[in-house]
């Protein structure tokens, strides 16, 4: 079964964590399994690759599932990019150098030396031009975010005011921009945004307004402070989107996709630009009605074959719905909204849909009483097949299994009614309510009209929702049930609910 990018990131950190303390990683083949049977590995030695720079992973393990996967001239080019690379830590560094020790004999450690620097000494003008072309490369963007991740902290700081002393403006802001909005409280945060506040950007200057209304309050002050700032420096005006614009000229929307959502909110969401090179710049996104925006991940030029072959593999059997790029950017905004903290990769990529102007969705449908028909059928549209909730869902839901584990239960009705209100508790029942909402919307887009209306109507309908979240529970106690292979429970659902 092949993966999305997203699975393999979570396999690979799965496998991280259950050979955690192994030094024999040959005698755990079956750890080994569904990362053996991807297809295309290219998304997989990226991602392996990426370890190298995260100071918690296991550098042995990295090195061995590098060399189960990646071909040794690969591996070896790889290597060496990380050695030239000023966006490489010393300790990249130092693991590449090491590991080419064991593969390749065509380098001496006379070469060491002029490799490694510190963060007081990064800017050089090799830097100078990888950060100009960040500007216009999110990826670039990203490695830089990476870079600085992987530092301690005294020396993020350390990096950002060198940033600070050899950059100005529009550059500067596109630089320290992710850094601020992903870490707005933190004290590296804090300092991107004081060195924000006297760029003299437009870029600042959109940025912490928008920063504004979704900020800790405790940060609020801080940002209102350095607006303030930057409009004593003359700019008092956002056209950051004439800046964004002209980077995105030469590209046109090419797929934009999502999926409807799932039992626990989440929806895979995808965007793309054709380029004039006839490449294509693709942005895949997790989203979540809880949390927002959840995760991401890019790439930067990729051919139109091989973004719909991801596609393909990454919505794997879910229905997808192609939605037009203004839709789409409004869903985004309203996921950010939700967002307590924002990924660095997405506040990189989302510069792609700057050209892009959001689409107010709104239904303007009559409210009716649904027959129970109507009703049934609800029960029925196909995202309802992943609405149920998993065994660890909730401390409310594994009080409910405990209590239809009971051998003297028979009556799985009387237990859902006594309880449903508990597992779906006010604010558990404000998200599955809008969830509903968001679903009427996406129907209403893919055209379905019907369903829009009846999905609509329950929406708006107290009674029946507590209806249907009772029907949620009583597929989740089956698929609880089915999944831990228990005949008796499953005869006995099967008699009073499916039968």
């Amino acid at each position: 079964m092949d993966l999305n990018p997203f699975e393999i990131k979570a396999e690979i950190s799965k496998i991280f964590q259950e050979l955690k303390g192994v030094t024999d990683f040959e005698n755990y083949e079956i750890h080994y399994r569904l990362l053996d049977s991807q297809n295309d590995k290219e998304i997989l030695i990226k991602l392996l690759f990426k370890e190298i720079s995260n100071r918690d992973s296991d550098k042995n393990l990295v090195k061995f599932l590098i060399m189960r996967y990646c071909p040794v001239n690969k591996t070896v080019e790889h290597l060496w990019n990380i050695i030239k690379n000023n966006l490489s830590t010393n300790q990249a560094k130092i693991f590449a150098l090491d590991f080419l020790r064991d593969i390749d004999t065509n380098w001496t450690y006379d070469d060491f030396d002029k490799y490694l620097d510190n963060p007081d000494e990064f800017i050089d003008s090799d830097t100078r031009k990888i950060l100009d072309s960040a500007i216009a490369n999110p990826e670039v963007q990203i490695d830089f975010m990476d870079f600085l991740s992987s530092l301690p902290d005294d020396d993020k700081i350390t990096l950002l005011n060198s940033l600070a002393n050899d950059y100005s403006e529009d550059e500067l802001a596109n630089m320290l921009i992710p850094v601020f909005l992903s870490s707005q409280t933190s004290e590296t945060g804090k300092t991107a945004l004081e060195i924000l506040g006297n760029s003299k950007s437009r870029l600042a200057f959109h940025a912490l307004n928008s920063a504004l209304e979704n900020a800790d309050e405790s940060i609020v002050p801080l940002i209102k402070k350095n607006i303030s700032t930057l409009k004593l420096s003359g700019i008092r005006e956002d056209n950051s989107k004439e800046f964004y614009k002209n980077l995105l000229k030469n590209s046109k929307p090419y797929k934009f996709c999502l999926t409807y959502p799932d039992g626990h909110g989440n929806q895979a969401v995808i965007f793309s630009r054709l380029e004039q090179s006839g490449k294509v710049r693709f942005v895949a996104i997790v989203i979540d009605d809880y949390k927002g925006i959840r995760d991401c991940f890019g790439f930067n030029e990729i051919s139109q074959f091989e973004c719909n072959a991801i596609i393909e593999r990454f919505y794997r059997g879910q229905r997808a719905l192609n939605v037009k790029p203004e839709i789409l950017k409004t869903i985004l905004n309203n996921a950010e909204k939700l967002s307590y903290k924002l990924p660095y990769e997405y506040v990189c990529w989302k510069n792609l849909l700057s050209d892009i102007e959001p689409e107010r969705i709104k239904l303007n449908y009559e409210i009716k009483k649904l027959s129970d028909n109507e009703f049934e059928d609800i029960l029925k549209y196909d995202f309802t097949d992943y609405w149920f909730l998993n065994a660890d869902y909730s401390d409310e839901f594994e009080d409910l299994i405990k209590l239809s584990a009971q051998t003297e239960t028979k009556d799985f009705d009387r237990i859902i009614d006594e309880n449903v209100d508990k597992v779906f508790y006010t604010e558990e029942k404000r998200v599955w309510t809008e969830r509903i909402l968001n679903v009427a919307i996406l129907k209403h887009l893919a055209g379905d009209e019907t369903a829009a209306k009846n999905l609509y109507s329950l929406y708006n309908d107290k009674e029946l929702i507590r209806e249907f979240f009772k029907n949620i529970l009583r597929k989740s106690l089956y698929e609880y049930w089915f999944a831990q292979k228990d005949e008796l429970r499953i005869t006995e659902i099967e008699e009073m609910w499916v039968k």
